[in-house]
């Protein structure tokens, strides 16, 4: 079990999900090249969508 600031994990559920969520996520990449952004603009841009997301969960200031 990984913990993150006292959030704890089951490894396992934490692989399952993670089988559900990037199917969608390399479609969203492969949309975002079709629309003409590099790989690298893309990556950045999801990053910065997670890190927002994921302060809100956590409750903590968000950097982006």
């Amino acid at each position: 079990m990984d913990e993150l600031n006292s959030l704890a994990i089951s490894e396992e559920r934490l692989e399952d999900c993670r089988d559900v969520v990037e199917p969608d996520l390399q479609d969203l990449i492969q949309r975002a090249l079709t629309s003409g952004f590099s790989r690298e603009e893309i990556l950045i841009a999801v990053s910065e969508l997670v890190a927002e997301d994921f302060a809100i969960v956590m409750e903590t200031p968000s950097v982006h």
